[in-house]
C-alpha cells in the first residue's frame, strides 16, 4: 500500500511555486498556475523516466498538489526546469513530475581536446 503524502505535499516542509503551460502543448490552455509541493534532486531512479537524450542534464523531482503535465516549465530558484515525465498519484495525495533544466546544457564543453 503506498502511504498517502498529502500533509507532505501541502506542509510546512513544501514550497511554492510557479508553473508555466507553453501554448505548444494543447492538452491544457496556455498560462501560469500557482502550484505548492517538495522539489527535490532527481536520483538515479527517476532518470530511468527522462529521455535518453536528457539523462545527462541535471534533473528534480516534483511531488505537487496540482497537477503538472508534460511539457509544463517549472520555475524553480530561479532556473525553469521542464517536465519531461508525470504521473498522477493522486488517489495518494500527489502528482509526480521529473523535469530537466531548461535553460541551459548542465555542463558547458571544457575545450579539452583543443588543448593539444
Amino acid at each position: 500500500m503506498i502511504p498517502n503524502v498529502r500533509r507532505v505535499v501541502k506542509g510546512r516542509m513544501s514550497r511554492k511555486f510557479t508553473v508555466t503551460h507553453p501554448e505548444t502543448n494543447n492538452w491544457r490552455p496556455a498560462g501560469e498556475s500557482r502550484n505548492q509541493g517538495v522539489i527535490y534532486p532527481a536520483d538515479a531512479d527517476a532518470l530511468e523516466f527522462t529521455p535518453e537524450g536528457t539523462r545527462l542534464q541535471d534533473a528534480i523531482v516534483a511531488l505537487a498538489a496540482g497537477r503538472l503535465s508534460f511539457g509544463d516549465v517549472i520555475l524553480w530558484h530561479a532556473e525553469n526546469w521542464r517536465v519531461v515525465h508525470a504521473q498522477d498519484f493522486s488517489d495518494n495525495g500527489y502528482f509526480y513530475a521529473v523535469a530537466v533544466r531548461a535553460d541551459k546544457t548542465a555542463s558547458p564543453d571544457g575545450g579539452g581536446f583543443g588543448q593539444f
